[in-house]
């Protein structure tokens, strides 16, 4: 996610003017020809090419392009709401852990040793899950990124799961099941995790449907095509009626095509957030976070620095 003050001069000049370099050069071909055309035929005359026309088709393809960027960010901005639920989540998986889980209301699992290292157990395995979806929503496959989290054996068992998250929140439920006994007590304890899992599972399902629902291709085509009709027709209009290019003429041509072709190009950087992008989901500072909260709720005083942005960059 590019962070406040990440977007300066020479990125917005790279981004989003030498990257169109087509568009820009269209624009100058178009506008030179303006006038040899004017000089020799009187087609830029009709009522078809006139401000008014123009204006009525600029008017509709920038409707057409705010509607689609609306719809690209609320998928971004869901992705965003999902990933603070993951972590609301996890701080509170993590606070039930550390509180139900004690000598005092289960003493059945066993000494406070025990319960300690069962705690820091689950703990690990919460932060496994949020890296394992991490990378899953990414299609990354370094899942030894995990190691830190996990056992050797429990991970390689998990390299054999398709889905990896699925799996290590079913271990999650069936390790404090085992954990547990059947009496009332234990049992109202087991409904609080339980609880707690599902929801998990409900951000993590939110989150599959963001990634594996495909915009809709016509919309991409129909907006893009849109866009270079527009390049094509407002510099008939501004500059069809006078046979005399002026420099500060052409350069407000390119600026307006330019304009419909950023909004169409960052509603297009914005439909796919779990793409490891500049402008995605920051799920790597996101999953720092959530270590570095649940380690401290463990009692660890050596934890990770928080992730920093590069170059005006949160990944």
């Amino acid at each position: 996610m590019i962070v406040r003050g990440g977007t300066g001069i020479g990125r917005a000049f790279k981004h989003y003017v030498l990257r169109n370099w087509p568009l820009v050069l269209t624009v100058l071909v178009v506008s030179r020809a303006i006038p040899w055309v004017a000089e020799y035929t009187d087609v830029l005359q009709t009522d078809v090419f006139s401000a008014t026309a123009i204006g009525l088709l600029a008017t509709v393809v920038g409707i057409f392009i705010v509607f689609r960027f609306n719809e690209a960010y609320q998928r971004w901005w869901e992705a965003r709401i999902l990933w603070g639920a993951l972590v609301n989540e996890s701080r509170s998986f993590s606070r039930e852990v550390n509180t139900l889980l004690s000598t005092e209301r289960t003493p059945e699992i066993g000494p406070a040793e025990v319960i300690e290292a069962l705690q820091r157990e689950l703990v690990y395995r919460h932060l496994a899950y949020c890296n394992a979806l991490r990378l899953s929503l990414r299609g990354q496959d370094d899942w030894d990124q995990l190691a830190p989290f996990l056992s050797a054996a429990e991970l390689n068992e998990l390299k054999s799961y398709a889905n990896k998250p699925t799996q290590l929140n079913r271990t999650q439920g069936e390790r404090l099941a085992r954990s547990l006994g059947a009496d009332t007590p234990q049992q109202l304890v087991m409904m609080r995790f339980d609880a707690v899992l599902g929801r998990l599972y409900d951000i993590q399902g939110g989150c599959e449907r963001i990634k594996n629902t495909a915009f809709p291709d016509q919309v991409r085509f129909i907006s893009r095509a849109l866009v270079w009709l527009g390049a094509i027709a407002v510099p008939v209009a501004f500059l069809g009626t006078d046979h005399e290019i002026r420099v500060m003429e052409v350069l407000a041509v390119v600026v307006i095509s330019l304009s419909f072709m950023v909004v169409e190009q960052l509603g297009a950087a914005l439909k796919n957030p779990f793409e490891n992008a500049p402008n995605d989901t920051p799920m790597t500072a996101l999953c720092r976070t959530i270590e570095i909260d649940l380690r401290q709720q463990l009692g660890e005083t050596k934890t990770p620095p928080p992730i920093e942005p590069t170059a005006g960059v949160l990944m």
